[in-house]
């Protein structure tokens, strides 16, 4: 290790510069100093690089307002570096980290856009990260609107009819910096660095045999956009024609209401989800009425996983993820091996809930969130948020906070700030 961290301590300036050219956020610069010395003092003597985030965006609708564009982080805090069954998963925390303002971040709950809610008799640890496990496993990208003083406001989807409301964003960064958007009823619209303006996709045609299929997700992903439906149809947008091309067929296996894109493994990976659509209405008996059951809307009622096969150009069903663990969502999808959470196993998936339907319910992860087994295959919706299933999010670890008051605090949609000298050594 010490030959490892001496071979990398001491490159040309020119390599460095290079390094830092490419670093987008904050957090990534503040990363980059933290590596040794020598690049901290490279960081410091050299003209601070201009973070591209936040990033304006012109307006997708021509009566709405423009937009500022800024990553969220998921990370994986442990409180030891190697995190393995015997400092079992309360030392391990995973969490959503958005930057809010300077030297300002809002914690999130990773599989919603929730932000986490702390009492204010929370008192919290300064601690060096740097002493800690801190990996960062996932990336997202948020749309938030631009008011007329330039402050930034949460992006409302009320203010939008359906037809033009925001639902993912994918970003390439290398070479061109480009954003797809998908929208409204699974559109797309495409922006390029020096653009005036968007580029809207042309997603498909209506005849009268078929119905046009819109899209449900969209991903980049080796550095390349792709786009799927409800039903597997896969599509690559080409960021330089503005053209959509079919890479694989709708097809029959694929028959679920939500499907998701994600990252696992270095290999492209597509989740398909049942749900019970709509509530569940029985008569009682004892009450002599007629019951209508909130809490069975978004039930899941099963799942497929494939993987993409780049060569042969088709989706092949996937029956073991092995080591991994996916969790995926209409905000971010990502992966992560069992052993960065203190697991000995993984093959299941996270997924998330209904949200905005029944905010008691759902506690902040979604009405009816849960966890999939593929061995099973088992699903377990998350019960309360003492649930074992749920320890990964939440109460925060111990060694986080500087009591125990954390045990009474809840996953809230209200704002939680940690200020630069709380959070900022996991960044630094």
């Amino acid at each position: 290790m010490e030959e490892e961290e001496g071979r990398w301590a001491n490159p040309s300036n020119d390599i460095l510069a290079l390094i830092v050219n490419r670093l987008h956020t904050q957090s990534d610069l503040c990363r980059f100093r933290s590596i040794c010395r020598s690049w901290r003092s490279y960081a410091s003597s050299s003209p601070d690089p201009q973070p591209l985030f936040p990033l304006s965006l012109p307006s997708l609708h021509p009566n709405s307002r423009s937009f500022s564009l800024s990553p969220t982080l998921v990370y994986i805090l442990s409180l030891y570096p190697n995190p393995t069954p015997d400092n079992p998963s309360e030392n391990v925390w995973l969490v959503k980290v958005s930057e809010t303002g300077e030297n300002q971040w809002a914690l999130l709950n990773p599989l919603t856009k929730h932000k986490l809610y702390f009492p204010s008799r929370v008192s919290w640890n300064r601690i060096n990260l740097l002493g800690f496990g801190n990996c960062e496993v996932g990336r997202s990208y948020k749309l938030q609107l631009v008011v007329g003083d330039g402050v930034e406001g949460a992006f409302n989807f009320e203010e939008f009819s359906p037809s033009i409301a925001l639902r993912k964003v994918a970003v390439k960064t290398s070479d061109e910096f480009v954003v797809l958007v998908l929208y409204g009823y699974g559109e797309i619209a495409l922006w390029k660095s020096g653009d005036e303006n968007w580029k809207i996709i042309e997603t498909g045609q209506k005849d009268e045999k078929e119905k046009k299929q819109d899209f449900d997700d969209v991903i980049c992903f080796n550095q390349k956009f792709y786009a799927v439906d409800r039903r597997g149809r896969l599509a690559a947008i080409d960021p330089m024609s503005f053209e959509l091309d079919e890479v694989i067929p709708a097809m029959e296996d694929c028959n679920g209401q939500y499907t998701y894109l994600v990252e696992s493994n270095f290999r492209l990976h597509l989740v398909n989800k049942s749900v019970n659509p709509r509530p569940v209405t029985y008569y009682d008996e004892e009450e002599e009425e007629l019951v209508v059951d909130n809490a069975s809307v978004s039930k899941p009622l099963g799942f497929k996983v494939f993987v993409f096969d780049e060569r042969e150009k088709c989706w092949e069903r996937v029956n073991s993820l092995g080591d991994r663990i996916l969790f995926v969502s209409r905000d971010a999808a990502f992966s992560v091996c069992a052993k960065d959470l203190g697991w000995s196993e993984g093959n299941c998936m996270y997924f998330e809930g209904l949200t905005g339907y029944d905010d008691e319910a759902d506690m902040g992860f979604g009405l009816n969130a849960g966890v999939y087994r593929l061995d099973d295959p088992a699903i377990s919706i998350f019960s309360s948020l003492t649930d074992p299933l749920t320890k990964i999010f939440w109460p925060p670890s111990c060694w986080f906070l500087q009591n125990e008051d954390h045990m009474d605090c809840e996953m809230q949609v209200e704002s939680l700030i940690v200020r630069d000298e709380v959070f900022s050594p996991l960044l630094f």
